[in-house]
């Protein structure tokens, strides 16, 4: 995603831009302000295939608005009703100041001062986004692509014989056929639902049977049963009237 960030002043206007990825700021220019700015700009922002821009708000030493803060404002307004990118404001302070002070007066430190804005806004963006990553993922509500989804193999095993496993109290040990060459030995963390296990004889029911395998109590297990669980209810995943080894996608 394409960014262009701007350090915007009474007189000159900075402009930076982001490389291809959108994860560094680079000064690009400086504009004279004028009454041709808003078209300028639009114009800089379609040649740089813009995808988002950010405008400097500047602040004080309070972190209140400075005298300039209403023509920015307006600013934003008028750019806002020329194009239809999205624009951010992201609080600047005294940007122009911190590169005056590193590499002194140049032509371009307007533009590096809007390199500052653009990079300070990356950077909290990409913050925000691994955050929201890991909030997701710890509320189960990561997303996955469709390739992701696809590894994922789906079949359905009929029960052959299932019995509990001495010294476990959650676990049974399943004895499921896919039509394939001989059963899989599949354990599955359901007892206490099913205190008879041979209520499990028979069933039609679907099965994860591409994942690694896994030792537990000594026993190697071969898949995973579906299954919804809420409270003390627990429900599997039966197709009764599908063949085992059926896939599912």
């Amino acid at each position: 995603m394409k960014y262009l960030g701007i350090d915007y002043g009474e007189k000159r206007v900075g402009i930076a831009a982001t490389d291809a990825n959108g994860t560094v700021a680079f000064p690009k220019t400086v504009i004279e302000n004028g009454p041709d700015l808003v078209k300028k700009i639009s114009d800089l922002a379609a040649a740089e295939k813009t995808e988002v821009i950010v405008v400097g708000e500047s602040k004080d030493y309070q972190g209140a608005d400075n005298k300039i803060s209403p023509a920015i404002i307006s600013f934003k307004r008028e750019l806002g009703n020329a194009i239809t990118l999205p624009i951010f404001l992201e609080p600047e302070f005294m940007s122009s100041m911190q590169v005056e002070k590193t590499f002194g007066k140049t032509g371009m430190l307007d533009a590096s001062a809007a390199a500052i804005v653009l990079q300070t806004f990356l950077d909290k963006e990409k913050s925000r986004q691994e955050k929201k990553k890991k909030d997701e993922a710890a509320n189960g509500r990561g997303k996955i692509s469709i390739d992701d989804f696809a590894k994922v193999e789906m079949k359905v095993g009929r029960i052959l014989s299932a019995e509990p496993i001495a010294g476990s109290d959650k676990l049974v040990k399943l004895s499921v056929d896919f039509a394939e060459r001989s059963p899989r030995q599949i354990l599955s963390g359901i007892a206490k639902f099913f205190p008879d296990a041979n209520a499990l004889v028979g069933k039609h029911v679907v099965f994860v049977t591409n994942l690694e395998p896994r030792t537990m109590m000594g026993l190697e297990s071969n898949g995973m049963i579906l299954a919804a669980h809420a409270d003390e209810a627990l429900a599997l995943v039966e197709m009764p009237d599908v063949a085992p080894g059926t896939k599912l996608g």
